[in-house]
């Protein structure tokens, strides 16, 4: 309620004059009026108003207050970005670790893997594909757990056309393993696929003769201890190593093959980008530091795209987790690409004519400074250093 003006009016003369010049009676008056006032009044805080509150309690700041408060908020902001950054790490190798896994719905396992590519890719059914009660060896990985020792590939008649050769006289030729390993990618050691090395049993005494020649006599039949361990440090020299490889690969007669098995559904397309990356390189790399420049004309260049054409050009082709990609060079060093599925059904895909592509690609698994699969080398010089064991043309006649 407002003071009235009467109140007003006497408060005003109050304030000039002191109390006893007043007269009695206004006295009494403005007692009265201040006590009536005073009830109907909100009553004023003692401890004054919130501007004034505000105004003594409010923190005063300084350039030292203001650097310290700013590297506060700094830091907070830091470690909510290396929290973040720590949580998007764990939950990408979470997605790569675990996608796709054996705990998949039926639904998604029981979907059929769609074959896009082009009709002209595909091939005949390989009757020596599916064997029966073979040996398994460990890989050493839980996706893939076991490789056959044994597998039987057909081989045809000699050709120059996939088609052709889809046509051609058929044979089973046995082939036994010589060793595998796992390749992995990047930093965190991601596994591709297993990659399992085979030869002819009938030509594992050429191979035999020409390991045991390389660092002995010519008329050599098996390595002595001392022998032996030259023999290895020859193959895992960078250098030397490569030149033996090459130089067996190139015209030994010697029928080899190597079984790809992907721990994760991919396709064909990505397999192949990365096969001719390495075929790319080793050929800069023969050119180069080897003075080889018989993989720089235009014929190797045209071999290069039969072998991408093998593989479906550009079409999308799946390869499901456990199946097969089979790679074989026979004696005159032609490869064969073949699709091999879980059930053990094999479908050639195509074939590379020209030698240098196969032998490339097999180097790339063999020797070098930088190899596709460092296990399977070392588990391949392993197998390769069981046969110079024996003497030449005995270890054809068991199952290794």
């Amino acid at each position: 309620m407002n003071p009235s003006p009467l109140r007003t009016l006497i408060s005003r003369r109050s304030c000039s004059c002191r109390a006893s010049h007043h007269h009695p009676s206004i006295t009494r008056l403005l007692s009265t009026s201040t006590r009536s006032d005073a009830s109907h009044a909100s009553p004023v805080p003692a401890y004054g108003s919130s501007e004034l509150l505000k105004r003594r309690y409010q923190k005063t700041t300084t350039p030292a207050n203001d650097v310290k408060t700013e590297r506060a908020r700094t830091i907070k902001r830091m470690k909510l970005s290396g929290y973040g950054i720590a949580a998007c790490t764990i939950a990408i190798i979470g997605t790569i670790a675990l996608y796709p896994q054996d705990g998949q719905n039926k639904q998604d396992r029981s979907k059929t893997v769609q074959l896009d590519a082009p009709p002209s890719i595909a091939g005949t059914l390989d009757p020596g594909s599916k064997v029966a009660d073979v040996e398994q060896v460990p890989t050493g990985t839980s996706t893939i757990p076991t490789f056959p020792r044994v597998i039987h590939i057909s081989t045809d008649a000699p050709s120059s056309t996939p088609a052709a050769a889809n046509e051609g006289t058929q044979s089973d030729v046995e082939y036994q393993l010589v060793g595998l390993g796992i390749r992995t990618v990047s930093l965190l050691s991601i596994q591709v696929y297993v990659v399992g090395m085979y030869i002819a049993t009938s030509d594992i005494a050429a191979l035999q003769a020409r390991l045991v020649h390389a660092v002995a006599d010519p008329v050599a039949t098996t390595l002595v201890p001392a022998e032996k361990d030259k023999l290895k440090e020859l193959l895992l020299d960078p250098e030397r190593g490569e030149d033996v490889w090459n130089d067996i690969v190139k015209d030994a007669g010697i029928r080899t093959a190597f079984r790809i098995v992907p721990t994760r559904n991919t396709d064909f397309m990505h397999l192949r980008d990365g096969f001719v990356r390495g075929i790319t390189a080793k050929s800069s790399h023969f050119a180069k530091d080897k003075g080889d420049a018989t993989f720089q004309d235009e014929s190797f260049g045209q071999a290069l795209g039969e072998f991408k054409s093998a593989f479906g050009g550009g079409a999308r082709r799946k390869l499901a987790k456990g199946e097969v990609l089979l790679l074989a060079r026979d004696a005159q060093g032609k490869m064969a690409v073949w699709e091999e599925d879980k059930a053990g059904n094999r479908v050639k895909m195509g074939n590379v004519v020209d030698e240098r592509v196969g032998r490339l690609l097999w180097l790339n698994y063999l020797a070098g400074k930088n190899v596709s699969s460092e296990p399977a080398r070392q588990n391949v010089i392993d197998g390769v250093m069981g046969f110079v064991e024996r003497p030449v043309g005995t270890v054809a006649t068991q199952v290794l």
